[in-house]
């Protein structure tokens, strides 16, 4: 039996399986997530059990792996190889990296630019722009109050909703010389 697109690339991933913390802030995940927060030098505080509203810009580093769900009041770069078991959500611009496994839905309230071999599980809502890298993964719906622009090897499951413009991008291709002379 053939598996989602989200599946194969979380089971390719080999991501280790997310553990229950005792209480917050004991599990290794959580003082990571604290550790990242204070090294950029950015306010933080928890909203309940499973959320952290940031305050002010903040750019994730590669390889983190997050189990709460993110709320940021700026704008959020998240590195490559990311993994986030709930939702994001930004007031600012967000940069999402290469091959990013964000579960839940990712939420702007201006532009979202999504790079390459990502997956978001949830839906993607922009206030502003959307753009999508090659191979990347929507689990449900783009929404979008401005454009969205994608490549054709890109796949979102359900609907693309846009105020503007939705452009499908091709492949790159190249064109090589028939022949020595077309070289010059």
């Amino acid at each position: 039996m053939l598996k989602t697109p989200l599946q194969r690339i979380i089971r390719r991933s080999k991501l280790p399986q997310p553990s229950k913390p005792d209480s917050v802030g004991n599990s290794s995940a959580a003082r990571d997530l604290e550790n990242v927060l204070r090294d950029a030098q950015v306010k933080s505080s928890r909203i309940g059990k499973s959320t952290v509203r940031i305050f002010g810009d903040v750019a994730f580093p590669p390889k983190l792996e997050v189990f709460d769900n993110i709320v940021v009041t700026g704008a959020l770069t998240v590195g490559d190889r990311c993994v986030f078991h709930g939702s994001v959500k930004a007031e600012g611009h967000v940069f999402i990296g290469n091959y990013v496994v964000i579960k839940g839905n990712l939420i702007s309230k201006t532009n979202v630019d999504i790079h390459d071999e990502a997956v978001i599980g949830g839906a993607v809502h922009s206030e502003g722009s959307v753009r999508l890298g090659e191979k990347v993964f929507i689990g449900l719906s783009v929404v979008a109050d401005g454009d969205v622009e994608l490549y054709e090897n890109s796949e979102v499951k359900k609907n693309i909703i846009a105020h503007g413009i939705i452009k499908v991008l091709r492949h790159p291709k190249l064109d090589f010389p028939s022949t020595i002379e077309d070289i010059g």
